[in-house]
Formats: structure tokens, sequence, C-alpha cells
């Protein structure tokens, strides 16, 4: 798992750095050969590993780049691949796909050393684990796109930086803020939870995993914001960070709902003006997110 996901933070980073020195047209066809490919039988892992979709990330990221367009755009359109994987594993994952048996060998069989450490005799559970994990999937798999757009751009800024190939800075983490029609749209997944039966459930949940993902992100971009604003120390911010991740369980839901509160009343009041370069204070902008 983890060499797919370099695999694919480099695949995105080149094809980012590939498009901006020779243009996106000429690296399009490469970019997208991939993607069809994994949609022959035979090499199906590599779409569901992600190697398939990550040039075409960095394709479309390279696109809104040429275009001019704020990194926000840019991550929307980075993200598409993503959304696309995780609707194509919703409908494999559907009760009535054939495709159901083979995603369940593969999970069940990726399941097994956590299940021995776990120590899950009973059979139930084990079934229950990978119902979940199957119902999640769709929703873990566009996350984990986007994450992969995010580090691979910002590799392919740093390794710009060098080459001669400059690309648009991304704002600071302290500046990341979620459009507010996202809020709508967690209302619809919540509505679709309570109402919604079958297909149109398992998208529900995976819509409202993935928003809740995005807004305990914003959150954790208001707590930065406001051990900037204080002129915390660097050691000091890496120790609330390491306090988050130790409770993550608690923390996750706590940010979810800061990050909520921010998109609802602005608290940094920066609206949608995240991708503007900060007002001069004075005070070194002493970054350690990326």
């Amino acid at each position: 798992m983890l060499f797919h996901l370099l695999a694919s933070v480099a695949l995105v980073a080149a094809t980012i750095l590939g498009a901006r020195r020779y243009g996106t047209r000429k690296v399009a066809f490469a970019a997208c050969l991939p993607l069809l490919v994994s949609f022959m039988a035979p090499f199906q892992w590599i779409l569901l590993s992600g190697l398939a979709p990550a040039p075409l990330i960095g394709l479309l990221a390279a696109v809104q780049v040429e275009r001019g367009r704020r990194y926000g755009e840019m991550l929307a359109a980075a993200s598409l691949p993503g959304g696309l994987l995780a609707l194509f594993l919703l409908v494999g994952l559907s009760d009535d796909s054939w495709e159901r048996g083979d995603f369940v060998a593969g999970v069940a069989a990726s399941l097994e050393e956590v299940v021995a450490n776990a120590q899950l005799s009973d059979s139930e559970q084990l079934e229950s684990l990978i119902e979940l994990t199957l119902r999640l999937l769709p929703g873990m798999a566009y996350v984990s796109m986007l994450f992969v757009a995010v580090l691979g751009y910002q590799v392919a800024q740093r390794i710009g930086e060098r080459i001669g190939l400059s690309l648009p800075a991304a704002p600071p983490m302290r500046r990341w803020r979620l459009w507010e029609s996202f809020i709508w749209a967690l209302i619809a997944a919540l509505a679709g939870l309570l109402v919604g039966a079958g297909m149109v459930r398992d998208l529900a949940v995976n819509v409202a995993l993935v928003l809740g993902l995005l807004f305990a992100v914003q959150g954790l971009a208001l707590i930065r914001h406001l051990l900037w604003r204080l002129g915390v120390q660097r050691f000091l911010v890496v120790l609330v960070y390491a306090l988050l991740a130790f409770t993550s369980g608690l923390s996750l839901m706590f940010l979810a709902l800061l990050g909520l509160g921010d998109t609802w009343f602005d608290w940094r009041r920066i609206g949608h003006r995240q991708d503007e370069p900060p007002p001069d204070d004075g005070r070194p902008d002493q970054e350690i997110d990326t």
C-alpha cells in the first residue's frame, strides 16, 4: 500500500512537471494510457491500486494551472478521477454485482494480518469488518486520491523550483477553507442516510465520510491558524499535532465540528479569499504544513 501511494504521488508530480515543460497536449495520451489499460481484466489491479488514475490527476492539475485557476479549483478538477474510481467501486460493490465476490476475496486477503493482530476469533466479527470495509471503500478511495493530488502537487512544486519549472504556490494550511456549498452536500448525505436504501444509502454513507474528513481537515486548518496568530513555537505546534493524532478517534469528530462551524461562521474572516496572499502584518509566516 505504501509503495502504491508513493508511486502514485511520483506519477502525479512527474505528469505535472512534464506538462509544464512540454505542454498538456503532448503528455495527454501518455497520462490517459494507464487508465485505458486498467479497464482490461488482467490489469484492473492498476486501477484499484490508484496507479492508473495518478497520471490523469496530474494532467488535470496541469490543465488548471495552465488556465490560471485557483488552487481550490485545481484540486476540484484533479479529484475527478478519484470520484470516478469511487463510483466504479460503489457499483462494483453493490449486492447484485458480479464483481462483488472478487472484491470480497481481495479485501478478506488484505485483512488477514489485521484480523490476526486483533485476534478476531468470531467469524461474524470478521464478516462485519469485511462488510464495513467494503461499504466505506469508495469514500476511502476518493480521499486517498485527493491526498495523492495534494501531495503530488507539493512535490512537483518543490522539484519545479529547482529545475526552473515554476508552479503557483499552494496556500498555507492555515488558510484552507471549504466552499460553503459543501454544507448542503453534507445535509443531503445525512438525509440520504435517513431515508435512502440500497445503493443510495451506500452513496450517502461515503459522501458523509468524505465530507466529514474534509471538514476535519478544515478544523485542523483553523487550529493551525490559531497557533499561528498566537505565535506558538514550532515544537509546540508539532506537539499539538501529535496529541491530535494520539486521540484520533475523538479528535476527528472535534475537528470536523470545528471545520463545520468555521464554514458557517467564517471565524478566520477569509471567506473565499483563501487563495489570495495573506496581508503583510510584519510577522514571518513560519509554516511547517504543506
